[in-house]
């Protein structure tokens, strides 16, 4: 009679360590989920809605084209092309007048001297500045010089496309908020592998403008100028509106914002005068990504934030 109580006790033992660790484990997941690290893609989401990736394709084949020569330039896309050298900032312009579409083009092409432009971390302050914000001054000044130009040559009555690549998507997304200022109403662009131009103040200013910034997960020129340097704060530096990060996996998600902490650029910033990073090429890095998220999700758009944008 004495075995039996035995047998019930051992099981009922085994039924408490079973359930002590199973109690175990789940306090170590919860513990994990609430206070560990934060995932570097928290708040992504592959739920696309909005904009399509054809049109963002289109947008980045004519940045892309932006470093061809002028002749080359119309015969990719006709002879309605005026074409805009900067020799100051040594910017160059292309507009396309489309006059079989809907819209004007502002194709925008930046200087490769990285390091000229990125090393002044110099903000026009936002009493000087017509659009209230602070903005970096090389940045500024690329655009200043050309704008007269751009100006002379657009159509206010039609909706109006820009569009640059890495310091040319710099100077495209500040064109877009002067034009937005100046009273422009229907002006739209997207910018690729784009450094920062502003502040934090200035990119809550500027959140109503209808510009989307594509990022290579491996580019990190988006991420220029850094959060910090050698101890000293940097963070004053932001981007503005909503940003798609590109894989070349093919993957393609969405963040309301600008995520600082996706890589570490800091060495980076060191070595800026020969910094040729593979990714933010458009050839090798942008387009083969934004293809291959095509080819393996023809039927997905992109979640542009609450502004969606026109068709080309």
């Amino acid at each position: 009679m004495r075995i039996l109580p035995r047998k019930i006790t051992a099981r009922r033992r085994l039924v408490a360590v079973v359930l002590l660790f199973v109690a175990m484990v789940t306090l170590v997941l919860v513990g994990l989920i609430l206070f560990g690290p934060a995932r570097q893609d928290e708040g992504f989401s592959d739920d696309f809605n909005d904009v399509k990736l054809e049109q963002v394709i289109a947008f980045a084949e004519r940045a892309n084209s932006a470093y061809h020569e002028a002749a080359t330039f119309r015969k990719e896309y006709g002879p309605q092309v005026d074409a805009g050298e900067f020799p100051g900032s040594g910017l160059r312009v292309y507009l396309d007048h489309n006059p079989a579409g809907t819209a004007q083009w502002v194709i925008l092409r930046g200087t490769a001297n990285m390091q000229n432009v990125l090393d002044d971390l110099e903000f026009v302050g936002c009493d000087e500045h017509e659009l209230g914000i602070n903005v970096h001054a090389g940045f500024d000044a690329s655009l200043q010089e050309c704008l007269p130009w751009i100006l002379q040559h657009l159509d206010q009555s039609r909706p109006i496309w820009v569009t640059g690549h890495s310091l040319g998507g710099a100077v495209a997304a500040l064109l877009v908020a002067t034009l937005d200022h100046r009273g422009f109403k229907d002006v739209f662009g997207i910018t690729f592998g784009q450094p920062k131009f502003t502040d934090a103040d200035g990119a809550a200013k500027l959140a109503h403008l209808k510009i989307l910034r594509i990022v290579h997960d491996e580019d990190p020129i988006p991420l220029l100028p850094p959060v910090s340097l050698e101890g000293e704060s940097l963070a004053l530096y932001h981007h503005c509106g909503p940003e798609v990060v590109v894989k070349a996996s093919g993957q393609f998600l969405f963040l309301k914002e600008h995520n600082a902490k996706r890589m570490n650029v800091a060495e980076i910033w060191q070595d800026l005068e020969h910094l040729r990073p593979m990714f933010h090429d458009m050839v090798k890095g942008y387009l083969p990504a934004l293809k291959g998220a095509l080819a393996s999700a023809p039927h997905h758009a992109i979640r542009q934030a609450e502004s969606p944008s026109p068709k080309p």
